[in-house]
């Protein structure tokens, strides 16, 4: 018999350890609550567990302490922990994530209620699902309503980018989405098509093969470099993947993009040149859940999300979900 995920629940705040306890514990685990203090984290890292959800709204010196003691105790990128925050851009969560063995943060979510910020359950469920089974890719584990379509259309030329985009229009316009909303969709996805057509395919050398060209001329991909777009809706949420097949997106290279979202500044979009850039702070800024899937030298699958239930206000005020998944090449073969 498969035993249970043993996952702990580290926070001194009733509501966030009953959201945590009651999603995990549905998925079938064993939930250890436990609050921010040293004496009863020292209690549950003397016993197997297989995930810790942290609380980054506590207090920081403890939280630094806790990651410490868990980097500590293994090879950081075995950890499995992540955080839960409401307050997304704050320096803390920038430091913390500037660490190599932290990756994963969940954002307390404005957007479900007009009273209080609640925790999308089947987020963390699926996070920490991923996390801890290693199995990462696929649009389907966030849309998991039965009957809903998935649309999906694989480009072989860069020219198809802008009917994949007209045809992902047409599908907000036939979902009657908030108009306010639709451009923040429309931006992701072309970002995250561009960098997939573009900045993705890598030579014989492993140096970028189509930085350099004029990404206005008309291109035919090689049969490895065809790129899937797939997008759905489930009422709540609009969730859009692009997927490449050479996993060349470097964490690094993702946090130096996203450092200013975390430091709350505007920033000045930076002017594009041939293989300059995501322009991933800009993406980071118009989501709601954001999951980069990555098989290092084989696929990446980037994975956007926007709550679009409660129209313009209730985007507004969801929140901004990170999780970078990585997987080793022994963790494939």
């Amino acid at each position: 018999m498969e035993q249970p995920i043993r996952a702990v629940a580290v926070t001194s705040n009733r509501r966030t350890r009953r959201y945590v306890t009651r999603a995990l514990a549905s998925a079938g685990w064993d939930v250890f609550p436990c609050p921010l203090e040293r004496t009863a984290l020292i209690r549950q890292l003397d016993e197997p567990r297989d995930l810790y959800v942290i609380d980054a709204d506590d207090d920081p010196d403890h939280i630094r302490w806790l990651l410490k003691q868990l980097y500590a105790r293994g090879d950081k990128r075995e950890i499995s922990s992540l955080l839960v925050s409401y307050e997304v851009e704050s320096p803390l969560l920038l430091e913390l994530l500037r660490g190599e063995g932290l990756n994963h943060l969940i954002a307390r979510h404005g957007g479900l209620t007009a009273s209080q910020e609640l925790i999308d359950e089947a987020e963390l469920i699926v996070t920490c699902q991923k996390l801890v089974r290693k199995d990462i890719f696929g649009l389907d584990k966030y849309i998991s309503t039965w009957g809903v379509k998935v649309h999906e259309q694989v480009l072989t030329r860069a020219e198809q980018k802008h009917d994949a985009l007209t045809q992902l229009d047409a599908f907000l316009h036939r979902l009657d989405c908030h108009g306010s909303i639709v451009p923040a969709i429309s931006l992701v996805a072309d970002e995250l098509l561009m960098n997939a057509i573009f900045n993705a395919p890598r030579d014989e050398a492993g140096k970028g093969k189509y930085v350099d060209i004029d990404r206005a001329q008309p291109l035919a991909l090689d049969d490895h470099e065809h790129v899937t777009f797939r997008y759905a809706c489930d009422g709540r949420y609009v969730a859009l993947s692009v997927s490449d097949n050479f996993g060349s997106l470097d964490r690094d290279v993702i946090m130096r993009y996203l450092e200013r979202c975390f430091l709350g500044s505007q920033g000045v979009i930076e002017e594009k040149r041939a293989g300059a850039g995501l322009g991933l702070f800009m993406v980071f800024n118009s989501i709601t859940q954001l999951s980069f899937n990555i098989d290092q030298g084989k696929r990446t699958e980037v994975i956007a999300l926007f709550y679009v239930r409660g129209g313009a206000r209730a985007f507004k005020l969801s929140g901004r979900s990170l999780n970078i998944f990585m997987l080793r090449n022994e963790e494939t073969e």
